[in-house]
């Protein structure tokens, strides 16, 4: 199934998509390196088109804002693999915990505040958690179902530059990672996310382009 994984930013940050592109790109080279895998990684930065539409590249000096899904590229060796989609998202009033919602009772201090903070409490301060709970927007990376590998690694590497960026968290809720990990700073998960899709998929899978039979 596709999955996502979401930052959770402490400040109001918004880094321009090209140095969240090449922090990803840079990210992903650093892994293969230490892994020993003698290919060249290339990630390229686009909007999202429609069947029959013209590929539009992102301009250097756009920013993210609210609103804003950007297509990443991941090619090996010069070779297109797979796509990311990373997304900057508004945080919608439905997202608060209401009275009479089940966490309502669980953890009534958080009645009025950003719902997805309960699942982030037992990692984060509460200084912390105030820092996110005010901010109004979040990123989401998603990855197709049973994407390719690259792509599969590379959107967690996105997530990860992102989160460096704006100080902020990690967490996925449909399973892209054990949920023991929700609340990780980049630094954290750095630590073992990509290692852990290397040893999943295997260094071939990281050699050539996928679409190269």
């Amino acid at each position: 199934m596709s999955t996502t994984i979401d930052v959770y930013s402490t400040t109001d940050v918004f880094p321009l998509v090209h140095q969240t592109r090449a922090r990803t790109e840079m990210l992903f080279r650093e892994l293969l390196a230490r892994h020993g895998i003698d290919s060249t990684l290339d990630v390229t930065a686009f909007y999202p088109r429609e069947r029959g539409e013209e590929l539009r590249m992102v301009p250097p000096d756009v920013r993210w804002t609210p609103g804003l899904e950007i297509g990443f590229g991941y090619w090996l060796n010069g070779v297109w693999d797979s796509d990311s989609w990373p997304e900057c998202l508004v945080r919608d009033d439905d997202d608060l915990i209401n009275d009479d919602d089940p966490d309502a009772l669980a953890y009534p201090a958080f009645i009025g505040r950003w719902g997805l903070l309960p699942e982030l409490a037992h990692r984060l301060a509460p200084e912390t958690l105030d820092l996110i709970d005010a901010r109004r927007h979040y990123w989401s990376e998603y990855r197709n179902a049973a994407g390719p590998a690259v792509a599969s690694t590379g959107y967690g590497l996105a997530a990860a530059a992102l989160a460096e960026a704006t100080d902020g968290v990690i967490a996925s809720f449909d399973s892209a990672f054990e949920l023991e990990h929700n609340g990780e700073t980049a630094e954290e998960f750095l630590s073992w996310w990509g290692d852990h899709q290397i040893n999943f998929y295997g260094k071939k899978q990281f050699l050539r382009s996928h679409i190269i039979n």
